[in-house]
């Protein structure tokens, strides 16, 4: 009577999986392992010789950008940033923005279409595992 069957540890799994998603559940987990450590470090008198955790830092901003005009649109093209997983296009009607997110991308070109006649500036940020990095230089694309 005292002992959980199959039947039990599926609906204990099905509730977790309701409250938490299937997305949160490593997080948890991290920060489980994470204070379990934390708590034997403080039992075994470690905490105070452990180091500090580095300080992570996003990846640094996509160089090279360039800007080409066609038919109503402007195609924009970056570098490879190491670490990046993604790429944020942002574009602003003036130079110096404010800059409006328009794409995000896991290659190093975007079509933005649909333009009107005008300059337009752009800039590309890198998004990877520890955030997203600072704008790129700017570039300006001039639609006639």
């Amino acid at each position: 009577m005292g002992e959980f069957s199959i039947f039990h540890w599926l609906i204990v799994l099905a509730v977790v999986l309701i409250f938490f998603g299937g997305r949160r559940i490593p997080e948890v987990m991290k920060g489980l392992g994470e204070g379990i450590r934390s708590f034997k470090d403080g039992m075994s008198g470690g905490a105070a010789t452990a180091a500090a955790p580095a300080q992570a830092t996003p990846a640094p901003a996509p160089g090279g950008v360039t800007g080409k005009s066609g038919r109503g649109q402007a195609v924009i093209s970056w570098n490879t940033s190491s670490g990046a997983s993604s790429y944020n296009v942002k574009r602003s009607g003036s130079s110096g923005g404010p800059y409006a997110l328009i794409a995000s991308t896991g290659a190093t070109s975007y079509s933005d279409e649909g333009l009107a006649s005008g300059t337009y500036y752009y800039v590309v940020t890198s998004v990877g595992a520890f955030g997203e990095s600072t704008n790129s230089a700017e570039v300006g694309v001039t639609l006639a």
